[in-house]
Parts: C-alpha cells; sequence; structure tokens
C-alpha cells in the first residue's frame, strides 16, 4: 500500500483547531486560548506536517525529509522536535493525547481536529504578500516515502544528519575548514555549520561534550543499556569514531589538560585522570559530598573542583590533598560555588556563585591565592571561549558575549548563538564547550522527568500534572496529599481536588505522620541549609527546628512524629545520618557518623529499624539498623543499590539497584526482624547515573503498597549539538 506524503499545499491558508490549541499557518503561531505557544521554527514545522497527516502514521525518514528539506541532521533532533511540541501541548508520552510514538517507525497525531480556512484581515494580507517559490509536486517514492521539497535556505547555518554517508561528508568538511594535523585553523569564508553527534550503539548519552583544547576530540559519558554503568567515551572528530575508555566506570563530567593528552573526570567518589592514548587510570584526591558540580585543568598543573554544596577546591595534576580556593560568603547567604573553569593564563578562573540572595548569583573570575572575586555576569554557567568570548546560557538561548580575557571585564553586546540550551545543573548532564578553532558544542542535558504513577507491575497508570518539575515526592497516611519540590519551592498537591499549592520557598519537604506538618530545609539566614516546620494547613509561621553550619537534608519523620532523621555533610566524616526530636531541648544526636557516606534513611513504621544506603563496602547499598539506638545492622541488597521505602505496613520495603530495577524484600517486623532473598518488580524510568544522586527519592509507596509514584524520566533528545565555525554569525 502506498501513502501519499502530504507536504504544505499552495493556496489559501487554513487554520487547524484542537483541544483548547490553535495552529495559525499563515502567521506561524499556535495558540492556547488568548496565549501564544512559544515554538522553535522546526518543531512548528513538524507539528504541521504531523496535523497534515493525521489520518496515518508518519515514519521518521519522512518527517526529517518534510522539515529539513535538503539538509543533514541526526533522529535525535527529531526527537528533540517531537519533545518541544509535547512540552508545549502539556502532552505525556506515556498516556498521549496528541502526539503517539510508534516504537522505531514513527509517530502519529492522534487529537480530533477542526480544519478551517482563514478568514478576515489575516487570508487578505496573506493573499497580498508575495508568493513563495512553489514546492516540487509531492510522489511517492514506495511506502510512505516522498520527493523531498526544494531547499530552504535558514539564515546562513546548515544542520547535517549524521548518517553513514553524511559521516563522510561531514568529516570532509571538517577537512576543509581545519587542518587537522595543526587544529585548529578556521576558515572564515564558510558560513556556520551545525551537525548533531548522539549516544555510542547500545547507550545512552549521560553528559555534554568536553572539546579537547586542540579541537580534534570530542570526551562525553554513556550509560550502557541496559546495565546503567556510565563510562568515559573519546570521539575523534577527524574520523567521527567513538571509543569508550577502559577504567572508567562510574565517569560523570569530564575535563581535558591544556596539552589535550590527558582527560579529567570524577568517579566513585574521586577526581581522576586518564591518558587519552591508553594507560592506567591514576585517582588523584578524594571529592567530599555526593554530586561534583564541575572541574577544570589549568596551564599550571593545577586542577580545580567543586560539588553541590561547596566552594572550589584545588588538587595538583599529579594528586595530592585537595585545598580550598575559595570561601563561601556567609553573610552573602552563598550556598555553592561550582562550575570552575580555568582562563587562558592559569591562574584566573570562572566560578559560578549561587545564594539565597538572587542579587548575589552570577559568573565571577576569580585568582588562585586571592580572595578577591569580581562578578562578571548574573548568569551562571559561564565559560571562556577562545579567542575572547564569554559562553552562557540565559533563558534556554545560548549567548556569546566579548571578554577580554587579560583585563578581565566584558564588552560589547550580547549575540544569541543557538536555542533551545539548557544551563548545567549539579545533577544534570548539560555542557557548554568551546575550543580554539571556532568550533563550539552545547547539550547533552539529562532526561527531564514528571510524577507518574505505576502498579506493581510497572504499567503506568497516570500523571501528576503540576505547573512545575517536581521532585523528592511523599504522601500523606490516607494517600490524597503529595508533597514535593520545585528545587527552589515547596508543593502540596490534592490529588482528589487536581489543586496545586506553592507552599514556602524550600528544599527536600516531607509531611509529618498525621500530615499537619511540613518539615524542610532553607538557607535564609546564611546560606547553610536549615531545618524549619511549619504547618500544613492552619498558620503560616515557620519554627526553626534546628540551624547548624553544615548543610541539612530532611530524611525521614518517625511514625510516633518524635525524631525527624536528616543527613548532614561532614569534611570528616562525609554524608552522616543524625537525629533530631521533635520534643524537649531538641539537641541532634548523630545516628551514623562514619569514614563513609550515610544516606536516605527511612525508618520503619513500627519505629524499630532505619533503613538507609551506605557506600562502605565501596559501592552504594541498602542496609536495615536498629533506631533510635544504633546496634544490629545488616545488609539487604547487594551489586549496588539506594533509596530504601518501607512499605506503610511495614512488611515490605523496597528499594533501586544501580541501573534502576525496583526490588522488593519481605519484612517481618518485630526485634528480630526477618528479610527474604529480594525480586525484581518492574525496570522504572528513574534517570541513573555513575555517582549518587542527591535526591532523597524518586518514588513513594502508595498506603496499601500497591502503586508507586515514580519520577520518571521523558524520552527527551539528549544528543550532542556541534557547530563549526560559530563565530560567523557574530557582528564585528
Amino acid at each position: 500500500m502506498t501513502h501519499e506524503f502530504e507536504a504544505p499545499p499552495p493556496g489559501p491558508p487554513v487554520e487547524y483547531v484542537f483541544g483548547p490549541f490553535r495552529l495559525d499557518v499563515a502567521s506561524l503561531q499556535l495558540w492556547r486560548g488568548d496565549e501564544i505557544v512559544a515554538l522553535t521554527p522546526k518543531a512548528f514545522d513538524t507539528l504541521v506536517v504531523l496535523i497534515r497527516n493525521r489520518h496515518r502514521l508518519v515514519r521518521k525518514d519522512e518527517l526529517m525529509t518534510a522539515v529539513w528539506a535538503n539538509s543533514f541532521v541526526s533522529e535525535d533532533s527529531l526527537t528533540q522536535n517531537i519533545t518541544a511540541l509535547r512540552r508545549a501541548l502539556g502532552d505525556d508520552h506515556h498516556q498521549p493525547g496528541y502526539i503517539t510514538t510508534i516504537p522505531r517507525r514513527g509517530y502519529r497525531f492522534i487529537a480530533p481536529v477542526t480544519e478551517r480556512p482563514e478568514s478576515g484581515e489575516r487570508a487578505v494580507a496573506a493573499a497580498a504578500a508575495p508568493a513563495a517559490p512553489a514546492a516540487e509536486s509531492p510522489s511517492p517514492l514506495g511506502t510512505g516515502e516522498a520527493a523531498s521539497p526544494a531547499p530552504v535556505a535558514v539564515r546562513g547555518t546548515t544542520r547535517w544528519r549524521w548518517t553513514g554517508v553524511a559521516a563522510a561528508t561531514v568529516a570532509a568538511v571538517l577537512l576543509l575548514l581545519f587542518n587537522v594535523v595543526d587544529f585548529p585553523r578556521a576558515a572564515p569564508s564558510v558560513g556556520s555549520l551545525r551537525f548533531t553527534i548522539g549516544a555510542p550503539p547500545g547507550t545512552r548519552l549521560a553528559s555534554g561534550g568536553a572539546l579537547s583544547p586542540d579541537s580534534r576530540y570530542l570526551a562525553f559519558v554513556a550509560e550502557d543499556d541496559p546495565s546503567g554503568v556510565t563510562r568515559l567515551w573519546v570521539r575523534d572528530l577527524k574520523d567521527g569514531q567513538s571509543q569508550p575508555i577502559d577504567g572508567s566506570e562510574g565517569a560523570v563530567k569530564p575535563f581535558w589538560s591544556p596539552d589535550s593528552q590527558f582527560i579529567g573526570f570524577f568517579a566513585k567518589g574521586s577526581v581522576k585522570r586518564v591518558p587519552l592514548n591508553g594507560g592506567p587510570v591514576q585517582t588523584l584526591a578524594s571529592t567530599v559530598g555526593l554530586t561534583v558540580a564541575g572541574g577544570t585543568w589549568g596551564s599550571g598543573d593545577l586542577i580545580l573542583f567543586s560539588s553541590y554544596r561547596s566552594a572550589v577546591s584545588a588538587v595538583p595534576a599529579a594528586g595530592g590533598d585537595a585545598t580550598p580556593v575559595t570561601e563561601l560568603d556567609a553573610s552573602a547567604r552563598e550556598t555553592a560555588h561550582r562550575w570552575p573553569h580555568f582562563l587562558p593564563d592559569g591562574r584566573h578562573f570562572l566560578f559560578s556563585i549561587y545564594a539565597e540572595d538572587q542579587e548575589r548569583q552570577g559568573t565571577y573570575v576569580g585568582e588562585i591565592g586571592r580572595s578577591e572575586r569580581t562578578r562578571l555576569i548574573p548568569d551562571i554557567g559561564g565559560v571562556y571561549a577562545p579567542p575572547g568570548y564569554l559562553l552562557f546560557v540565559r533563558d534556554r538561548v545560548l549567548i556569546a558575549q566579548p571578554f577580554d580575557a587579560s583585563s578581565m571585564r566584558v564588552s560589547g553586546s550580547p549575540t544569541p548563538i543557538a536555542g533551545d540550551v539548557f544551563p548545567p545543573t549539579a545533577t544534570g548532564g548539560a555542557m557548554v564547550s568551546a575550543s580554539a578553532g571556532d568550533l563550539l558544542t552545547f547539550g547533552g542535558r539529562d532526561a527531564e522527568t514528571r510524577l507518574v504513577w505505576f502498579d506493581r507491575a510497572g504499567k503506568p497508570l497516570d500523571t501528576i500534572r503540576a505547573p512545575t518539575t517536581l521532585h523528592n515526592p511523599t504522601l500523606s497516611p490516607d494517600g490524597r496529599y503529595l508533597l514535593a519540590g520545585s528545587g527552589i519551592d515547596v508543593w502540596l498537591v490534592d490529588l482528589e481536588r487536581d489543586a496545586h499549592t506553592r507552599i514556602v520557598p524550600g528544599n527536600t519537604p516531607l509531611l509529618s505522620p498525621n500530615a499537619e506538618q511540613i518539615a524542610f530545609t532553607s538557607g535564609r539566614i546564611d546560606g547553610v541549609a536549615d531545618i524549619y516546620i511549619r504547618s500544613t494547613f492552619g498558620r503560616s509561621d515557620d519554627q526553626l527546628l534546628l540551624r547548624s553550619k553544615e548543610h541539612k537534608i530532611v530524611n525521614d519523620w518517625s511514625r510516633d512524629g518524635r525524631y525527624l532523621v536528616y543527613a548532614s555533610t561532614s569534611t570528616r566524616t562525609k554524608m552522616d545520618l543524625w537525629v533530631v526530636p521533635t520534643f524537649g531541648e531538641r539537641a541532634p544526636m548523630p545516628l551514623l557518623a562514619t569514614p563513609f557516606n550515610e544516606f536516605q534513611g527511612q525508618v520503619s513504621p513500627d519505629g524499630r529499624w532505619i533503613a538507609y544506603a551506605s557506600d562502605e563496602s565501596g559501592i552504594w547499598e541498602v542496609y536495615v539498623q536498629s533506631f533510635p539506638v544504633p546496634g544490629a545492622k545488616r545488609a539487604v541488597s547487594s551489586g549496588g543499590a539506594s533509596e530504601p521505602q518501607w512499605r506503610p505496613d511495614g512488611r515490605e520495603l523496597f528499594y533501586l539497584t544501580a541501573d534502576g530495577m525496583l526490588m522488593s524484600v519481605d519484612v517481618r517486623p518485630g526485634e528480630a526482624l526477618q528479610l527474604t532473598r529480594p525480586r525484581p518488580l518492574f525496570q522504572t524510568p528513574v534517570p541513573t547515573s555513575g555517582e549518587m544522586n542527591t535526591r532523597r527519592n524518586h518514588y513513594a509507596v502508595s498506603p496499601d503498597g500497591q502503586r508507586l509514584l515514580i519520577d520518571a524520566a521523558s524520552d527527551i533528545d539528549s544528543s550532542i549539538t556541534v557547530q563549526v565555525n560559530w563565530r560567523a554569525g557574530i557582528r564585528p
């Protein structure tokens, strides 16, 4: 059977109405009621093609031919457009209402559509406008195939499809643009070219790309499927071949040595280095904290790095003790210094300051051995691009601004380089990288997530629709209320009424056992995350429960309401578990303060035991120990696991393996705890990475134990975009 592919026809423009949306082809706008829905041009074109061919499946190659006429792009670009459309439409890929995916084949628009010719002033204006060049008539080239429409110029930027044929084409283009032996040498007469790189076969990208200073190689992290183990990979931009690096299991956030001969990265609680041409991995220093937020290697053979809740530290490139090079300013309520980036002189460096006071946040420049720092821009994550630019992301637009590395000043006007680009996050993989020769990469972000209900067999049941992305979900004992955090604010969701309320600025919120109080953390005093308690439904006065000099993460609340369990970071004993009583003098007591990390403490419903995750064996595993007085301890998991959760009746314990498998252990509670052999329930869509996540929990258990509310990853594009001769579009 042959399908007739419907390309945009000539003649009067039309409107398409579906649900609350109106697609206006003439004005190139998507409306929701009286508001315009922002879409990129390619996402808009993709939606038009899907709607005009809604009577059937549209194959991936058809969409790519129609939207990127006579250009080369990867399938990742199409996936990115579909994801952008779903986000704009509020669609859920698990339970689609507009666009459904036919696995390995293509997409189909499934919502009812009303089509109507335009009338009135817009139609008159459209008729009076100069006619565009006519595209070639569509003709079938086999099942569902169509002739390519006439090529369309897109502002001097060409996109490339990374296929077997195009790989050779792109390699040829790179050879023309650069002398790959003396890499790099730009060809200023050639326009800016852009192509995307996807994950190697059998893997999923877990980071953006880090360009080597000589512009020859691209380092990135990919996660093996289905093991979930991350590894460091290197792609040779000359021949297009990617190779994994032996011994780099668990790698995150790669960076290069100035001579392009070594790659630095983080894995298993350490900063490491490995030679590009092969050789053993060398451990340089321990990284305090659970999540590393960037590293950089300077010309003076010094490596800077930072973690989720710390200042910037330095370690010799040959290895040694880490020493601080910046200090958090408590008076300015600074919470972290992240994303260090050496400047060419090897002494000055860029870094980002996070603070409760928004006026203090931004990208700063500092100097080794000096405490002074200067704010350059209010945006975080700024990186240096030769020969003299500052690159940063503002409102998901990648921007370049002239920067003088000798005077340490920005000048001139910011110039947009690319849209739909994500800034770096402490737990994300997004990255912007630039090297000499006008080579630039961006992308590689982590999957977006939504809270989705699953049954015990892994079947998705329903999605929590919220005005923002929510994490660390907890449920009230009756299952009616959901409490979660956006990373900035605490939100309460009435699941029966589908009502969402922003409660208070804060993090890691937790409902009390009777759901009448909320515990959360906030750095409102001096930037250090302290623990507060407030009423859920009554008075809004916040009560400071615990203040100390260490950052804290609320973990659990004992069922009798007497104890709050929290995690606290120490430079000596790493992440520890503590208990603070909610009665009496409320003096905190250490529960587990060992040389190892302990996290995600969960008290059993009968109050006798606490389940938690620890890396004392060298990898994260789940353990159970007596509570509130530590004593007898038992290992629950083997092979890597975290995030224990008790069933509300205490007769079952769940946890996640390193690759995201949800496991179940039957429990006979009491003074002599009895546990059965763990059994797998289903593979969850929880994002996995090489290091422990700072999330307290990715899932919550319903009161009857028959459903799981999971922070599920969406099927978004995470490709790396490479742009050659990127300065061609910047006005002198």
